[in-house]
């Protein structure tokens, strides 16, 4: 009967284990759906706001950008729904114990690059503009997907906001893109800034990104600080990856 017991006792605690488990990453399932939710949305508006600004005219150069803006985001959220659910999941959360600076920063950088930019856009779309330079801007723009897709398949502390993860035990990713620079993330960042540019030439968009840039420079200077002295390894490798955000210049 003793043994009986234990053994019994031995299942009910791997079953609780297991019940356990399932939960967690039910729950991180959740989050990672719901963050790739929130993106999705994020474009909707953007479009929309594109639309009201334009009147509700819709020119080809427009309808192409939108098309493939949809179309990349739904691939790169099924690529990194099943590579990398935990940090999807991560990224869905905003209430962390981020810095004020970062947290004044992000919400300037959603609205600009986000919303507002697409609103200049359909404001300034007057007429089509199907040329060579609109047309390296969309190639532009798809390398900078690919590059941030990169980054985020190969570290898995890639959140939204700039924090020391002492709760997810952090380490220092040196893999991938982090060989070239530190913050590849927000190198394609950059690169989108540039295609944007490009897609919609107009001021009032250059105006927008060219704030969007001092915002992801700024930023990549003060998380830099801040890992160099908050978390273990990283000011060695910052002597091996010598440039934080452009290769061969900064």
């Amino acid at each position: 009967m003793k043994w009986t017991y234990k053994f019994q006792s031995c299942r009910e605690i791997e079953s609780n284990r297991r019940f356990e488990f399932d939960r967690e990453v039910i729950a991180m399932r959740k989050q990672a759906i719901s963050y790739i939710a929130r993106v999705l949305v994020q474009k909707i508006i953007g479009f929309l706001l594109y639309m009201i600004g334009a009147v509700f005219t819709l020119t080809y150069a427009g309808s192409i950008y939108f098309i493939y803006l949809f179309i990349a985001t739904i691939i790169i959220s099924l690529v990194l729904f099943k590579s990398n659910e935990e940090t999807l999941a991560q990224r869905g959360k905003t209430d962390t114990d981020s810095p004020v600076w970062d947290k004044v920063l992000l919400t300037i950088f959603w609205l600009l690059n986000y919303f507002v930019v697409y609103w200049f856009a359909g404001v300034s779309e007057k007429e089509e503009h199907l040329n060579i330079v609109y047309w390296c801007g969309i190639v532009i723009t798809l390398l900078a997907a690919w590059f941030s897709t990169r980054a985020t398949l190969e570290n898995t502390f890639l959140e939204s906001t700039a924090r020391i993860q002492s709760d997810r035990k952090q380490t220092v990713c040196m893999t991938g893109p982090y060989r070239i620079v530190r913050h590849p993330a927000y190198s394609g960042l950059l690169l989108n800034c540039i295609g944007l540019c490009m897609i919609f030439p107009y001021l009032s968009v250059w105006v927008c990104m060219t704030i969007t840039v001092v915002i992801v420079i700024i930023r990549t200077a003060l998380e830099d600080k801040m890992l160099k002295e908050g978390l273990d390894g990283y000011l060695e490798y910052t002597g091996r990856t010598k440039f934080k955000l452009i290769p061969f210049i900064w």
